[in-house]
């Protein structure tokens, strides 16, 4: 590969402008039976990655690599406690998915309660235009991590985890 020595600073700002920021975000997430929108709570995320698994076929000692299923990974994410105990709300959920104590659900396979579509909007840099939006169908809670406390934790807001699974997602680029 042959490095080009033509290329300047102002031909790299032309390219990626401002770029985008990775704090200009909203996420629509609707807890089962609260009618609560995470939108504000959520402090750290990534979009969910989409990956192709591979299926090799073995030839005359060679392999041969063809796209195989898609498969998705369970999404995290990082959520602020607010008043409104947020994290309890989740355990809640949780709890309703499997019960704690005698290992039930509250839920019917057929009733379409205890799983919510999700989705994730990506804005510009002022926040006029959405770059990527992602919805995630059929999300339901998996995990709910640790609340942390600590006397010589300062200047700093309560935040936890959470791992959600998801059927499929759909990306649709903004607008």
């Amino acid at each position: 590969m042959t490095l080009r020595n033509d290329l300047t600073l102002s031909d790299f700002k032309s390219v990626v402008g401002m770029g985008t920021r990775p704090n200009r975000y909203l996420v629509d997430m609707v807890i089962p039976g609260e009618n609560h929108q995470l939108t504000v709570e959520v402090s750290a995320l990534s979009l969910p990655a989409g990956a192709v698994g591979t299926i090799y076929v073995p030839f005359r000692g060679r392999t041969l690599k063809l796209p195989g299923d898609r498969r998705f990974s369970p999404w995290s994410f990082t959520v602020y406690d607010t008043e409104d105990k947020i994290w309890n709300k989740l355990h809640s959920w949780s709890n309703n998915l499997n019960n704690y104590v005698n290992n039930e659900t509250r839920y019917t396979s057929d009733d379409g309660t205890y799983n919510k579509n999700w989705t994730i909007r990506h804005y510009s840099l002022n926040g006029e235009k959405l770059l990527k939006k992602v919805t995630l169908y059929n999300c339901w809670l998996s995990s709910v991590g640790p609340f942390e406390l600590a006397y010589g934790s300062m200047d700093q807001m309560s935040q936890f985890s959470c791992t959600v699974e998801y059927e499929y997602f759909n990306l649709e680029n903004g607008s």
